[in-house]
C-alpha cells in the first residue's frame, strides 16, 4: 500500500468518529474564520478548550498572533454557513450579522453554543497547530447540532428514553405507545390540511385514492386499478367510479386516467401535500426525515407479509 492510499485509508478511519462543527474565528485588523471540526474540551477549572489548525492555513499566522479566538458550535441548519467559511479567498464574513467579543473575535448573531478565549499555548501537531484557549465568556442555545460523519455533514438524533412497549392490552386500554396508535395519529394529524382540501373539492378518501393512483400509474383498467387499491380497503366501486367520470375527474379512453378537472384537482392537493412535507422535512431535519421513509417503507414490506386476521381473536375478548 503505497503512502497517499495509506493516508485516505486513515482519513476514512477517523472519519467514523462523528464530530461537531465549528466556526473559530479572529481578528488581525479584519475578521478571520474558518470552519474546524478538531474542537475539544481541555479542562473544566480553569475553563479550556482546543481546536487545530493545518499549517498550509492562510489564516495560522492571524491566529498565532492575535492572543485570541472564538468557537463557534454549528447548529443543524447551519450547513451553509459552514460550507462558505471552509472555502478561501471570498470574504466570508460580508453579509453576515457579526459583533467584536470580549476578547476582540469576531462573534456571529446564529449559533449553537459559543466560547471566546484567550490563546495560551500553541502546540506542533504534525501538519496542523493545535490552540489550546482560556474561555472568558460563553454562551449556549437549545439548537440542534451540526455533525459530521463519513466525510458528510450529519444531524444529531435524541434517543427517546426506553420504554416499555410490550405490554398485553389486558386491560382493554389504548396506550400512546402502541405502534398502531402511533402510526394513526401519524397519519390523521399530518394529512389534515389535505384531507380538508379533498372535502372543499367535493372528494371522499376513496376519489382521492383513485386520483391519486392514476396520477402515478394511469392510464389503468378498472380490475387493474381495483388490485392497485386493494390494501386500501377502499377500492372504488362502480357507482363511485361513474360520479368520477361523470364530472371529468377521470376519463375513459384505453383505460381510466385523469381527466383535465382530475389532473387540476390532483395538482392542488399535491401542491398542498408538498408543502406540509417540507415543513415536517424542516422540522425533523433531513436526516431524520430519510431515516422515516426507510422505516415506513420497512413497515409497508413487514405489515405485507402478516398473517393475522381478526378470526384468530375470535372469542378472545
Amino acid at each position: 500500500m503505497d503512502l497517499a492510499e495509506k493516508t485516505r485509508q486513515f482519513r476514512q478511519a477517523l472519519g467514523s468518529f462523528a464530530t461537531g462543527v465549528t466556526i473559530v474565528t479572529t481578528s488581525d485588523g479584519k475578521p478571520i474564520g474558518v470552519t474546524a471540526n478538531s474542537f475539544n474540551s481541555v479542562s473544566l477549572d480553569p475553563p479550556l478548550v482546543l481546536w487545530s489548525l493545518a499549517r498550509s492555513s492562510a489564516s495560522m499566522e492571524a491566529f498565532r498572533t492575535s492572543g485570541h479566538f472564538a468557537v463557534h458550535i454549528l447548529g443543524a441548519h447551519q450547513e451553509g454557513l459552514s460550507g462558505r467559511f471552509a472555502r478561501s479567498g471570498s470574504d466570508k464574513f460580508d453579509g453576515i450579522d457579526w459583533r467584536s467579543g470580549v476578547a476582540g473575535s469576531p462573534v456571529l448573531s446564529d449559533y449553537s453554543a459559543l466560547f471566546e478565549c484567550r490563546t495560551v499555548e500553541c502546540y506542533d501537531g504534525g501538519d496542523h497547530v493545535i490552540f489550546v484557549g482560556q474561555v472568558e465568556n460563553f454562551d449556549r442555545r437549545d439548537a440542534a447540532p451540526l455533525l459530521f460523519h463519513a466525510g458528510r455533514y450529519a444531524e444529531a438524533r435524541t434517543r427517546a428514553p426506553d420504554e416499555d412497549v410490550s405490554a398485553e392490552p389486558k386491560d382493554g386500554r389504548f396506550t400512546q405507545d402502541f405502534l398502531m396508535y402511533l402510526l394513526s395519529r401519524a397519519h390523521f394529524q399530518s394529512t389534515s390540511a389535505t384531507r380538508a382540501l379533498w372535502l372543499e373539492l367535493g372528494l371522499t378518501e376513496t376519489d382521492m385514492l383513485v386520483l391519486s393512483a392514476l396520477s402515478m400509474k394511469g392510464p389503468l383498467d378498472r380490475k387493474s386499478l381495483h388490485a392497485d387499491l386493494a390494501h386500501t380497503g377502499l377500492s372504488p366501486d362502480d357507482r363511485s367510479l361513474e360520479g368520477l367520470l361523470e364530472r371529468g375527474l377521470v376519463v375513459e379512453d384505453q383505460g381510466l386516467h385523469l381527466g383535465e378537472e382530475g389532473q387540476s384537482a390532483f395538482i392542488r392537493i399535491l401542491a398542498l401535500s408538498k408543502a406540509v412535507e417540507n415543513e415536517l422535512v424542516k422540522s425533523l431535519g433531513s436526516q431524520s426525515a430519510a431515516e422515516l421513509k426507510r422505516l415506513l417503507r420497512s413497515v409497508i414490506e413487514a405489515s405485507s407479509r402478516l398473517e393475522i386476521s381478526s378470526s384468530n381473536f375470535q372469542g378472545q375478548a
